[in-house]
């Protein structure tokens, strides 16, 4: 995301300005048992860092990596991304399929020195990474040669910051030779401006907003000038032929639809709304051949410019319910039923019909129009990549949630899908980013979180690889630490083609502590980084075995993106389950998506819902996906997934629930913590974890940032925000005593939540042996054989020890 909203007067809507860049300092390897006195079912902190430049042993896993180089070039097949191959060519027998685990760079981290390029590319192989997101490096204008922080300079777009081209193409190489690909962002940050670009000006008085968001869509200008832009920034790298370019994403966060659809349109003055509705007012004539056939059909002869004029959002109320005096009533009695708590009765549920006169048509024709300008936008960049490159490289054009299944008729010549996810994002009551100022709900993604993540697989087109170019449970929650394998193993689950973490680091210099959105420091992550990536990277959870396609004519995706599909994130969930009784659950038995077709086609879908429907309910508590390896309690809640190499268990479950003796599988947490853990279990010597003789175990659980200028130094504490039970933020700083919240950048050392628990793995043998590992990964003292017991062809593991890994010797 890296970006957060602000009102400016200009269009009267949310604008979008860049994070405060963090406070970085070298990274030190650091365990201490330096443990917190608690209560019974409260945390009990103790000090651990990861050396992320030291890792060694079953810890290092970027063994999975290998030197990139002309047979390892990306290309589409099918709905999949495949290598050529040593042959290098399309569609032959040595074509192997890819899937990509990566994580973002943001603003200056793009452009370190040579030195530092090399550190940051082995870092993050040996995290199990194999690909990198070049994000934000328009946004800051940066003229230093000695410390560039941006490709562009202050002078007229685009002019480039020549240190800044040289430093980013050293990186690229130096992630090509540790095996890693990078997926390249055109327009993220860039602001243009107007008196130095010569681009069409604002209103006396008006302000620029981030990006030049939604203006650079449609501003003829504008649009030139990014396309010199990508151009010359493809060129000037030299990425032509390159393996490691894996992917380029056109424009960040932006389409014309979803800022219709948010009513960022409304605001439009001057120059720019007229350029706008002059555009509309060409495309109605091009469409109906008259102003006066369209306002025939619009029934608007009688209005202003015969109706041709832009179309408000709240105007779109008209396709929920119609036209005229009944349903104004029946809008009003269901929104004050949903504020009431109550169940809308079926005469009063939002209806599904596809208008084909009237005002509600008009409304219609406006999100046509919108969709085939942000088409328009994206073949001239398209076009001018395939100049430079050739057909072979994968673009995406914008994320999916910025304007919601009608992004698919804008983007039908792009190759993949891209889509957002995070749970529990930053909340500023007050001015955007303040840093002292913010709260979360220290949510969970499988509580609060999980109908929104198995609602992502709706996003899917099926006839194209899905990507979720940004993710993140981010620092101070305290289930952060879920993240990472819970997006994993359902990303697996449902076939999914790449992960990308926001982020790594987005500043000059290196963390040794947890930074908002930042992995390097977030120790409670870090450590479940390899796992994750190994059971998604390497298949190890097979795809659901039975897939849903829901079929949507170009009639009903403009339907549902006049229902404000893009930002109303059940517009697109509440159609399904009215016309298809699809909920979110499904997701979790079957691979999900749509196929985009010309004509609507709904017999498949109803049998595979009634056969599912049959497998769970409502009440169900436990969930179990076909094919056993995913098991979900909502009681819990827990996740739980299974395969021949790797476990994951992330949620919380009580000890008194759990037998050992009866569920091999599950933990049974200690009262002594919260009974909230995440357990990776994976094999390390290639076997299948039953046969494993060497196999690496992550317990980890909450992260924390230590409270400066206080001793004896002690955890950050999490408190409510202003005594708002349901809001929680870090205990303000003492030197910033008078705001309500504790810096997001955190200071070293490091806490973990130590993790009690009980387990038991089956696994033939005579004896065990723990070994607890540092912050390098490698071993330290074996813990004591009464850590152990040999037990019904197996192993019982007992866990209450200062360390978020082990590795474990089966002799």
């Amino acid at each position: 995301m890296s970006v957060a909203t602000q009102t400016m007067k200009y269009f009267h809507f949310p604008v979008i300005s860049i994070r405060r860049f963090a406070l970085l300092a070298p990274i030190w390897v650091c365990l201490a048992i330096v443990a917190v006195p608690v209560a019974a079912g409260e945390i009990s902190w103790y000090r651990f860092e990861v050396n992320e430049d030291k890792l060694v042993g079953v810890t290092d896993f970027g063994g999975m990596n290998h030197s990139l180089d002309a047979g390892d070039r990306l290309y589409v097949k099918g709905s999949h991304f495949f290598r050529l191959g040593a042959d290098n060519r399309q569609g032959t027998r040595d074509d192997s399929r890819v899937r990509l685990f990566g994580i973002s760079l943001a603003n200056a981290a793009n452009f370190p020195e040579e030195k530092d390029a090399q550190r940051l590319a082995q870092r993050l192989r040996k995290l199990g990474f194999n690909a990198v997101r070049l994000h934000h490096l328009d946004t800051v204008l940066s003229d230093s040669q000695e410390q560039p922080r941006g490709i562009l300079t202050t002078a007229a777009f685009p002019s480039f910051n020549e240190a800044a081209l040289r430093r980013l193409r050293t990186l690229i190489n130096a992630l090509k030779a540790e095996g890693l690909y990078v997926n390249l962002n055109l327009h993220v940050g860039y602001q243009f401006r107007p008196a130095v670009d010569q681009v069409t000006p604002l209103t006396p008085g008006e302000q620029m907003p981030f990006a030049s968001h939604p203006l650079h869509l449609f501003e003829p200008r504008m649009i030139s000038l990014q396309a010199e832009y990508v151009q010359q920034l493809l060129r000037r790298l030299e990425l032509k032929d390159d393996p490691a370019l894996a992917m380029i994403e056109i424009n960040n966060e932006s389409s014309l639809l979803g800022a219709w659809q948010r009513a960022q349109l409304d605001g439009l003055t001057g120059e720019y709304e007229r350029l706008l509705q002059q555009n509309w007012q060409k495309w109605v004539l091009r469409q109906y051949g008259s102003a006066d056939q369209a306002c025939a059909v619009w029934d608007s002869c009688s209005m202003a410019r015969k109706g041709i004029v832009n179309v408000k959002a709240a105007e779109a109320q008209i396709l929920e319910y119609g036209e005229g005096w009944y349903a104004r009533l029946q809008r009003f009695a269901s929104k004050a039923m949903v504020k009431l708590g109550l169940t809308i009765p079926a005469a009063l549920q939002q209806q599904y019909r596809l208008h084909q006169a009237g005002n509600g048509r008009r409304v219609l024709d406006y999100v046509h129009y919108l969709s085939d300008m942000d088409a328009q936008y994206l073949t001239v960049m398209r076009k001018t990549i395939r100049q430079e490159l050739g057909d072979l490289v994968p673009l995406a054009g914008t994320q999916a949630y910025f304007g919601g299944v009608a992004t698919a008729d804008a983007q039908q010549y792009m190759d993949y899908v891209d889509e957002h996810f995070y749970v529990d994002h930053y909340d500023f009551p007050h001015q955007a980013w303040d840093r002292n100022d913010w709260r979360i709900r220290d949510g969970s993604v499988l509580r609060d979180g999980w109908p929104a993540l198995l609602q992502r697989a709706y996003m899917r087109d099926l006839r194209k690889p899905f990507v979720v170019s940004e993710f993140n449970q981010a620092y101070p929650n305290r289930q952060s630490a879920e993240i990472l394998p819970v997006m994993s193993a359902f990303a697996a689950a449902q076939d999914w083609d790449g992960l990308f973490l926001f982020h790594y680091i987005d500043g000059d210099n290196w963390q040794s502590a947890p930074d908002s959105f930042g992995l390097s420091g977030h120790s409670g992550q870090v450590v479940t980084a390899g796992i994750a990536a190994t059971v998604f990277r390497q298949f190890q959870i097979r795809p659901l075995p039975e897939q849903i396609g829901v079929s949507l004519s170009p009639e009903i995706r403009r339907m549902l993106g006049g229902l404000r599909d893009g930002v109303n994130g059940t517009g697109f969930a509440g159609y399904l389950q009215s016309q298809y009784g699809l909920d979110y659950q499904h997701a979790f038995f079957s691979r999900l998506g749509v196929q985009h077709t010309m004509q609507a086609q709904t017999g498949g879908v109803i049998a595979h819902v009634a056969r599912y429907e049959k497998n769970w309910s409502e009440d169900d508590d436990l969930w179990t996906a076909p094919g056993g390896q995913l098991r979900y309690s909502q009681a819990g809640p827990w996740l739980l997934a299974d395969s021949s190499y790797s476990r994951i268990f992330a949620g919380t479950r009580s000890g008194l629930s759990v037998n050992l003796d009866t569920d091999k599988l599950l933990p049974m947490f200690s009262e002594k913590g919260r009974q909230y853990g995440v357990i990776l279990l994976t094999s390390r010597d290639a076997l299948p974890l039953k046969q494993a003789r060497r196999l690496l175990l992550v317990l980890s659980g909450a992260t924390a940032a230590t409270q400066p200028n206080v001793i004896p130094q002690r955890p950050k504490q999490l408190i409510n925000y202003e005594g708002q039970t349901a809001w929680w933020t870090l205990e303000p700083d003492v030197n910033t005593s008078s705001k309500p919240s504790g810096a997001l950048n955190g200071s070293a050392p490091v806490w973990l939540e130590r993790i009690p628990v009980k387990l038991f793995h089956a696994a033939p043998g005579k004896k065990m042996t723990v070994y607890p590992l540092d912050g390098n990964g490698a071993r330290m003292k074996a813990l004591p054989t009464t850590a152990t017991r040999q037990k019904n062809a197996g192993f019982e593991l007992d866990f209450d020890y200062p360390s978020p890994w082990y590795e474990l010797v089966i002799e």
